[in-house]
């Protein structure tokens, strides 16, 4: 396969993804979205891929959706918008969490809005202890479409999950760590490091047994999932139609602070 947004490279039974937009910090485009989606696939039929590292190339994981995307005449409409964000989920967050190998999110810069999905949607995350990790959706008048609003309350708690979402709050890797919003937070320099010692302890258990022990973990907490998933997109639909959305990405794209008035 030929990519143009991601790095795709498999070794010793790691299917390892690197978004590869760091002129952008790595946020996802239509192009990446699909890329990404077609690696993960791959990876999952692979029988040789046992595991899946996702990570960044520069000084982030990934920002978030690039946001020139909202401006598009494909994006123009309600209709149009919830075809996206379903597309989205189903190749990236869905897929992740159903297929049944582990995947690993390596932190190792900028992990915020859609890129948080992205870890929040990963089994084991490891980070940069000075990596920058928050869910940003609240501060351009946006709601996670992606899922944030309720993965961050069944991995965290409720009530820690509101304050993080609901004040775009930002956190290190380390103090990440300290919430278990990431399993582990190391210096910089000793990520790659960290993520094959994960990577080889998974590799000596069994494939089959790693399998179904996913399952039935994410089985068991997300039982609910396609109906927790639908009421997200429901609400986040409703605020697209909003003034303060409109707000929000012309804002954006004016590189000013957004005005908002509650419509």
């Amino acid at each position: 396969m030929n990519f143009e947004t991601i790095i795709f490279e498999k070794h010793d039974g790691v299917g390892k993804i690197t978004f590869n937009r760091p002129e952008a910090m790595n946020a996802l485009n239509k192009r990446m979205v699909i890329e990404f989606g077609e690696a993960l696939e791959d990876a999952e039929l692979d029988p040789e891929i046992h595991m899946i590292v996702v990570t960044g190339k520069g000084r982030a994981f990934c920002a978030g959706f690039d946001l020139k995307m909202a401006g598009s005449p494909e994006m123009a409409t309600i209709s149009s918008q919830e075809k996206w964000c379903r597309y989205c989920n189903s190749v990236m967050l869905e897929r992740i969490e159903n297929m049944g190998k582990p995947v690993i999110a390596a932190l190792n810069g900028y992990t915020l809005a859609g890129g948080f999905e992205i870890m929040l949607a990963a089994d084991l995350v490891i980070a940069a202890e000075d990596a920058i990790i928050g869910d940003q959706h609240i501060n351009g008048g946006f709601v996670g479409a992606g899922g944030a609003p309720y993965r961050l309350g069944l991995l965290i708690g409720l009530r820690k999950a509101k304050e993080l979402v609901l004040t775009a709050k930002r956190l290190t890797g380390k103090e990440a760590e300290a919430i278990g919003l990431v399993n582990r937070a190391v210096p910089a320099d000793q990520l790659d490091t960290a993520v094959g010692e994960m990577t080889s302890l998974l590799g000596s258990y069994s494939p089959t047994a790693l399998h179904y022990t996913k399952k039935i973990m994410n089985r068991a907490i997300y039982m609910d999932a396609p109906a927790r998933l639908d009421l997200t997109l429901l609400y986040g639909m409703m605020n697209n139609a909003s003034y303060d959305y409109a707000e929000g990405i012309k804002a954006f794209n004016e590189k000013r602070k957004p005005l908002f008035k509650g419509l």
